[in-house]
């Protein structure tokens, strides 16, 4: 029995210890967006920001991309990898 309980708290510490993952280091950009229409809609990851012109500050940590729209306009979708500062968006009418 007591073989058991060492066991078990043994198992206990070395599984939540290789479950622990490294923080990664926060890092962020800013990228401007201006769009022709001006007064489009930002999307950011799919959460309205603004209105277009706008500047947003991003996290590189994880995949990222705008979403540009304005009624009687095609939307675009604009991935994001940390090398653009600015982005300019020519909307086109439907």
């Amino acid at each position: 029995m007591k073989f058991q309980y060492i066991i078990s708290v043994f198992c206990f510490l070395f599984l939540s210890a290789c479950a622990s993952m490294p923080n990664l280091p926060n890092k962020e950009f800013k990228v401007s967006i201006t769009s022709i229409p001006e007064g489009a809609d930002v999307q950011l990851n799919a959460y309205y920001v603004g209105k277009a012109p706008l500047t947003l500050t991003i996290n590189t940590n994880s995949s990222n991309f705008i979403y540009v729209s304005k009624v009687g306009f095609a939307g675009q979708r604009i991935t994001l990898d940390g090398k653009q500062s600015e982005i300019k968006v020519q909307l086109v009418k439907e």
